[in-house]
């Protein structure tokens, strides 16, 4: 069974398409999404003139099979995450000034009014994204996986942390092993290839193929968005027992 995964769309249309025909040309049994479908944050994006929020949360919903939620997700229908990472919002934190925010989240919690563009929604595609779930489990072959925009007790990266060694995935594979998964896969982290933890190591792979290392282990896919690093997707096999991470560029555009 081939799965796809996009993640960190953010609004890019162009790229979104160019995924999904990517996915489609590898026979991709079914796609996943890992969030962040909105959200266009300056400077980081190259395409403000061509953004689409409402037509790629379309595209998404009518071609994933999974979709989760993602921060900037949630920031778009302000929305405070089930998983708060040890946080206390309080049933207010949008109703409380930025300056209340900013002092109370102390460089812990991604405030988004700065740099963050406001992304021009229907009412259908609010109700959709304050529909999804932060984490879901889905069967690919004799595989469980746990699909999350981010890890563990942070699903959705709405905080100011990305780990760099493995002890900082304790508790991500903890919360693994007791929902039965062996392999979590996660975007959030814009990364040029792929991130692959286990609980021996911590690697960052370029984009090609690789196999599936025994035990629990977290990858972390690249973003499908226009940023300064090349964007992709990721296919796993779990016949082969491998993923493959699939530069963008290699889809000749139209």
């Amino acid at each position: 069974m081939k799965i796809g995964f996009i993640s960190d769309i953010h609004e890019d249309l162009h790229s979104l398409e160019k995924a999904l025909q990517l996915l489609s040309i590898e026979n991709c049994d079914s796609i996943i999404c890992l969030g962040d479908i909105v959200g266009f944050t300056l400077p980081f994006y190259r395409y403000i003139e061509s953004r689409n929020a409402e037509e790629s949360i379309r595209l998404v919903k009518d071609n994933c099979l999974k979709v989760v939620a993602g921060n900037h997700d949630l920031y778009a229908v302000r929305k405070v995450p089930h998983f708060k990472a040890g946080f206390e919002y309080g049933d207010d934190w949008y109703n409380l000034d930025y300056d209340i925010r900013a002092a109370k989240s102390r460089n812990r919690i991604w405030l988004y009014e700065d740099n963050e563009i406001k992304s021009s929604l229907s009412d259908n595609a609010k109700e959709y994204l304050k529909s999804l779930k932060e984490v879901e489990f889905i069967q690919c072959g004799d595989l469980q996986l746990m699909i999350s925009h981010f890890c563990y007790p942070d699903f959705s990266g709405s905080a100011i942390f990305f780990p760099g060694e493995v002890f900082h995935l304790e508790k991500h594979f903890g919360f693994m092993t007791e929902s039965k998964c062996s392999i979590s896969i996660s975007g959030h982290g814009h990364t040029e290839g792929a991130i692959m933890v286990n609980k021996e190591r911590f690697t960052s792979l370029k984009f090609g193929i690789y196999k599936l290392s025994d035990g629990v282990q977290w990858i972390v896919i690249p973003c499908v968005a226009r940023t300064t690093r090349s964007n992709g997707v990721m296919i796993l096999d779990s016949s082969a027992m491998e993923f493959k991470i699939i530069p963008l560029k290699s889809v000749k555009d139209k």
